[in-house]
């Protein structure tokens, strides 16, 4: 692991657990043993190291995509969906601070708005990808659909904030990519419906 690295997953350990206000580049170096200096060298301040988090984030969700247009295979979006939120929980501080990050960061808000606005678009896909192989039932209408969507988006960005709130007694990112999966139900046909509840139960 190089230094640049060391200094991140110190950084994102510390943000994660402590927050970023509370965190400066002293804590980071004081963690690693190494000296403030030697960290400046390598990023010259906090705000640094926060944009090469937020770059390394984006780069993790890039190699754990999975979906490639058309047909979504069921057990290959809960996969996505677990792999997905792994990476945000082990990103949190970016969802559980964003407004703190947001304001010191503007350049954070606009980046992450702009990923999940192509989130939105690629779940968009997949919705008429289901559409097209008539996997939802008849009288699911367009506006229902278009609700789906939000939902599905609203989740994805807000569970974060729920983990505190509810008594889960497993992975935290395992059990919200479920609940997230099981939001699209409703809206199956009743044999399709029970092919993704099976997964949901097959997995525990």
């Amino acid at each position: 692991m190089t230094t640049k690295e060391r200094i991140l997953t110190a950084a994102l350990k510390l943000f994660n657990r402590d927050g970023v206000e509370r965190i400066t580049t002293r804590h980071i170096a004081a963690d690693l043993g190494m000296s403030q200096g030697n960290l400046h060298y390598h990023y010259p301040n906090k705000n640094e190291v926060i944009l090469a988090l937020l770059q390394r984030f984006f780069d993790d969700l890039k190699s754990a995509q999975r979906y490639e247009g058309g047909l979504f295979d069921k057990e290959e979006m809960l996969l996505s969906m677990q792999n997905n939120f792994r990476i945000m929980h082990d990103y949190r501080f970016f969802f559980l601070e964003d407004k703190v990050v947001w304001r010191r960061l503007p350049e954070v808000k606009k980046q992450l708005l702009e990923y999940f606005d192509i989130t939105r678009g690629r779940i968009n896909q997949v919705i008429e990808g289901y559409k097209h192989h008539d996997l939802f039932r008849a009288e699911v209408s367009p506006y229902q659909l278009e609700f789906l969507l939000d939902q599905f988006l609203f989740s994805i960005t807000s569970w974060l904030h729920a983990v505190d709130y509810l008594p889960i007694q497993t992975d935290p990112s395992a059990y919200f990519a479920k609940y997230t999966f099981s939001i699209w139900l409703p809206y199956l046909k009743p044999d399709e419906a029970e092919d993704w509840e099976e997964i949901l139960i097959s997995t525990g």
